[in-house]
C-alpha cells in the first residue's frame, strides 16, 4: 500500500495540539484517515453511520468539553450531509476540525463516482477551508508545507471566536493496506505555538463607563447565549443588586434570582416606553425571544456597547442601534463597571420599575398554574418544578420547546442550558445531546418536540447511548408552533404543508436502540413515571408525553392574553 504521504503526521500533529476525539463515518475512500486516527494512541475514536448525526454528535461533544473534535467522512455526498451541524458551529463558534477524503483533482467532473466539487465544501461556513497538499517542490517542502497546516487548521479551530476549519484530502488507490502491512509512523511533526493575552480594560473604556454613569442612565444588561460561567454570573448577582434590570433567555444562563421574564412583560406593548433604558450594555450571542429585539429596536438605547472578547472583524447589531463595541472580556468589563458604579449614587427606581411589572407576571403564572391541564404549558411546568431537584445539562431543542423554558413559572436555571441557536435548525438537536452525553457526567436531558425527535432519531442509531442520558419527546403529532403564529394559524394549508402532521411514536425507535421507553398521556400516568426516570439507572431513557396540538394551541394562547393588558 503506498498510504497517502502526511496522514499520520497530520494526525499526530492534531494529538500534539490538544486534540484527541474524533467521530469517523464509515466509507472506503477516508479508510486511510480513520486509520491514521484509529491507531493513534491519543486519539478517542467514535464510529457513527449518518454523516449528519455524525456532525451534531460531535458539535456536542465539542461544546461540552470546549476542545476541538475531528469530524471524518468519506467523498462525495457524505460531507454535504456534515454542513447543517458545520454551520452551526460557525455560529455558535464551536471548535470542529472536518477531515473529507477526496477523489484526486483529475477525476472530478468525469463522471467518477463520489465525486463532486469539495474545494470549499462549507462556504463562508467555516474559519478557513484547506486542501491539504498532495505534492510539492520538493520533499523537505512537502513535509513543511503538511505540518504547517496541521498547525494551521489546529491553531484556527481554537483561536477566538473559535470555530470549524475543514480540510480536503485528495487520495489517490491504493488506500487499503495489504495482511499485516503497517502505516507509516508520524515522522516530521513539528508544533507550532500560539500565545495570545487578553485584551483588558482601557482607560478609554473606564472613561466611558464614568461619563456614562454621571449621568445616573437608566441602563439594561442584555445577555445573549452563552455557557455556563460561575464567574459571569456572580458578576451578573452584584450588578442586579445594584439596580440594573438583567434581560436573557434561559439559554443565556444567568441565576435564578435575577431572571426577569422580560418575553410576558413585554407583551403588553403599552410598557415599553417606560421601560425603555438610556444605556444598554449586551454580553453574549443571540436571543431567542423576537419581542425583545422589537423593544430595543422601537426604543433604542442612546448608547448601545457590544462586549466583544473575541474582537471579530464583524459587527453584530440585532438591534440596529449599536453605538460602541468594546473588545474585551466580559467578566472584565462587567467588573470594571461595577467598581464604577459602586461609586456613584446610582438610583434604583429604574430597576424596581421592571421588578413590579416581574411581579405581576409571577402573580398571574401563580393563578394560571394552580389549575391542572394537560396541555404543553402545563405539563413542562409541573417537569420543570420536578427537575429541581437534579444537577445536569439541559439541551433544548428548536421550535416550541426552546420557547416554553422561557414561558413557565419554574425555572430551570438550575441547570445548565445548550440549544442549537446558531442556525436555529432541528435537523440535529438529538445528535448533540448524545455527543454531549459523552463528556458529562450528570444528567444530560434532551428536551425535545416530536417532529424535531423524528427528523433526528438516527442520533440513537449507534452504540454510544450512556446511562446518564433522558430523552423527553413532546408528541403532539405535528409541529405545534405554526398554531401559535399569526398568519400561519388560519392557512388553509397549515395541517399539510407547514405543521409536518405525523402520526409515529418513538417506541420503537426506543426499542430498537435498546432505550428503556416510557409513555405518558395523563397526569396520573406521568406522576407515576417521573420519579424513576431520573433515577439511575443501566440504560438511556426515553419519556414520550403525548398530548393534543389544537389544545395545546388554545392553552397557549390563553395564557399568553393574560400578559397583554
Amino acid at each position: 500500500m503506498a498510504f497517502p504521504h502526511g496522514l499520520t503526521d497530520l494526525v499526530d500533529i492534531l494529538a500534539l495540539q490538544g486534540i484527541n476525539q474524533a467521530v469517523i463515518c464509515p466509507g472506503s475512500r477516508n479508510a486511510p484517515i480513520m486509520l491514521a486516527l484509529t491507531r493513534n494512541k491519543q486519539f478517542t475514536c467514535y464510529s457513527i453511520s449518518d454523516e449528519r448525526s455524525a456532525a451534531f454528535f460531535g458539535l456536542g461533544l465539542a461544546q461540552k468539553t470546549g476542545k476541538p473534535v475531528v469530524l471524518c467522512c468519506t467523498s462525495g455526498s457524505a460531507g454535504l450531509n456534515m454542513a447543517p451541524a458545520v454551520a452551526e458551529a460557525y455560529f455558535q463558534e464551536i471548535p470542529l476540525i472536518v477531515l473529507t477524503a477526496d477523489r484526486p483533482k483529475e477525476w472530478i467532473e468525469q463522471w467518477d463516482g463520489q465525486t463532486i466539487f469539495q474545494a470549499n465544501l462549507f462556504g463562508p461556513h467555516v474559519k478557513k477551508a484547506i486542501e491539504f497538499p498532495t505534492q510539492a517542490s520538493s520533499e523537505k517542502d512537502f513535509a513543511w508545507f503538511q505540518n504547517r497546516i496541521a498547525n494551521e487548521a489546529a491553531i484556527i479551530a481554537q483561536q477566538a471566536p473559535k470555530g470549524p476549519v475543514h480540510i480536503n484530502i485528495p487520495i489517490s488507490e491504493p488506500f487499503y493496506p495489504g495482511k499485516e502491512e503497517e502505516i507509516p509512523s508520524p515522522q516530521n511533526t513539528k508544533i507550532i505555538h500560539r500565545m495570545e493575552g487578553k485584551v483588558h480594560v482601557t482607560k478609554e473604556m473606564e472613561w466611558l463607563i464614568q461619563q456614562s454613569l454621571s449621568q445616573n442612565p437608566h441602563v439594561i444588561l442584555s445577555v445573549g447565549q452563552m455557557d455556563p460561567d460561575p464567574e459571569i454570573q456572580d458578576l451578573i448577582l452584584q450588578m442586579s443588586s445594584l439596580g440594573i434590570p438583567v434581560i436573557g433567555d434561559a439559554t443565556a444562563n444567568i441565576p435564578e434570582s435575577v431572571q426577569l421574564n422580560h418575553d410576558l412583560i413585554l407583551a403588553n406593548e403599552m410598557h415599553w416606553r417606560d421601560l425603555a433604558a438610556d444605556v444598554v450594555i449586551h454580553i453574549g450571542k443571540s436571543f431567542v425571544s423576537k419581542r425583545i429585539k422589537q423593544f430595543m429596536r422601537r426604543f433604542p438605547a442612546a448608547q448601545h456597547w457590544w462586549i466583544d472578547p473575541t474582537n471579530t472583524q464583524t459587527i453584530k447589531d440585532p438591534f440596529q442601534h449599536l453605538s460602541h463595541i468594546l473588545s474585551t472580556q466580559p467578566a472584565d468589563f462587567l467588573r470594571a463597571w461595577i467598581q464604577q458604579a459602586t461609586q456613584m449614587p446610582l438610583t434604583k427606581a429604574y430597576g424596581e420599575e421592571w421588578n413590579q411589572f416581574n411581579q405581576k407576571v409571577k402573580d398571574i403564572q401563580t393563578d394560571f398554574f394552580q389549575t391542572a391541564d394537560w396541555t404543553e404549558i402545563h405539563i413542562l411546568n409541573g417537569l420543570f418544578k420536578h427537575l429541581k431537584a437534579y444537577k445536569g445539562d439541559l439541551h433544548v431543542a428548536n421550535s416550541l420547546a426552546v420557547r416554553y423554558i422561557n414561558w413557565t413559572a419554574e425555572s430551570v436555571s438550575h441547570l445548565n442550558i445548550y440549544a442549537n441557536r446558531g442556525t436555529s435548525g432541528i435537523d440535529g438537536c438529538l445528535s448533540t445531546a448524545v455527543g454531549a452525553a459523552q463528556a458529562a457526567e450528570e444528567l444530560v436531558i434532551s428536551l425535545i418536540g416530536d417532529v424535531a425527535f423524528q427528523y433526528d432519531r438516527n442520533a440513537l442509531w449507534n452504540q454510544y447511548l450512556p446511562t446518564n442520558l433522558r430523552i423527553i419527546v413532546l408528541n403532539n403529532q405535528g409541529g405545534g408552533i405554526f398554531r401559535n403564529l399569526e398568519g400561519a394559524k388560519d392557512l388553509p394549508e397549515l395541517a399539510t404543508f407547514m405543521e409536518t402532521e405525523q402520526k409515529f411514536t418513538a417506541k420503537n425507535t426506543a426499542l430498537d436502540a435498546g432505550i428503556a421507553y416510557f409513555n405518558a398521556k395523563n397526569e396520573s400516568e406521568l406522576a407515576e413515571i417521573l420519579p424513576r426516570f431520573f433515577e439511575k439507572s443501566h440504560t438511556a431513557q426515553l419519556l414520550e408525553i403525548e398530548t393534543d396540538s389544537i389544545q395545546n394551541a388554545e392553552a397557549l394562547k390563553a395564557y399568553m392574553s393574560l400578559f397583554k393588558g
